[in-house]
């Protein structure tokens, strides 16, 4: 146990490989919170903070930074952001903790979710606070409705974003492991190609298509991860910009519903046919 105490900095980044693809192209978390978090957690493990410690510390941060946003203090506008940005970077930390010390346990798993409540509410949170703080918009009396419009909007922008995070769990739950498990089987059936060679073999308008497309899912990527929010969110309240942020992603989120829509029900339709094949 002495040992674990005293991990180095290099430990602490080698027990996070794993999730390095996934930040590949992520550059807010590779480049910023992750090297951060990982100071952090060399830092907590010392003075002998738990994964859970943290977790509940995040949870308390992450409320006091909503409280900041959403009360007529301006002043505490830009405090809030910080401790939402803070929240997040204590959110890499006891994930950290638990796999550089080898604590890993269900408990500590259900706090880590439990308390990124924040993401369930936050651009509702964001409506409130464009709500009462009309100086952070660049139209405060849209279509004669005042700050109350964006208010709506920040709810609308909320029940999509929730909208397409239950979407994605259907599918996992309803579809996912038989498309899988078709998709496996279709892939083994048909030629391998080695990756130069299907490079070759394309087109230069269906490989352009495909750049195109690559370029479009890492964008999406990172506009669903938290990092990019709070990125944003920072940019349009310094240019007084948060009522364009939330019309944005409003739009996004709306588009990216129907987007989903389309495909899951295209795969499901797939599933049937291949059933009926069989």
């Amino acid at each position: 146990m002495h040992n674990k105490t005293y991990l180095t900095l290099q430990e602490i980044r080698d027990t996070h490989a794993w999730k390095r693809d996934y930040e590949r192209y992520l550059p807010l978390s590779r480049f910023v919170f992750r090297p951060a978090g990982f100071l952090l957690t060399w830092l907590a493990v010392r003075i002998g903070l738990t994964s859970e410690m943290v977790s509940w510390l995040s949870g308390l941060v992450a409320l006091i930074g909503c409280f900041c946003l959403i009360i007529g203090q301006e002043r505490l506008l830009l405090i809030g952001i910080g401790l939402l940005c803070f929240f997040n970077l204590l959110d890499c930390v006891d994930g950290s903790i638990a796999r550089s010390m080898n604590t890993e346990n269900p408990y500590g798993k259900f706090l880590d979710i439990i308390m990124a409540w924040v993401d369930m509410g936050f651009w509702a949170l964001i409506g409130i606070m464009a709500f009462r703080h009309p100086g952070v918009l660049r139209f405060s009396d849209p279509l004669g409705n005042g700050p109350i419009f964006w208010l709506a909007v920040g709810g609308l922008t909320c029940y999509f974003s929730n909208l397409i995070t239950y979407f994605e769990k259907c599918f996992d739950g309803c579809i996912r492991d038989e498309w899988d498990s078709i998709k496996t089987e279709n892939e083994s059936s048909s030629k391998v190609k080695s990756k130069s060679e299907e490079t070759k073999s394309l087109s230069p308008d269906t490989f352009r298509f495909k750049t195109i497309m690559s370029v479009v899912r890492r964008i999406n990527h990172n506009l669903r991860v938290r990092e990019t929010h709070y990125f944003l969110l920072i940019l349009s309240y310094f240019c007084q910009l948060v009522d364009l942020l939330l019309i944005v992603f409003l739009l996004y989120y709306v588009m990216h519903t129907i987007i989903l829509v389309i495909i899951y029900s295209i795969r499901g339709r797939q599933l049937l046919r291949s059933r009926y094949k069989r």
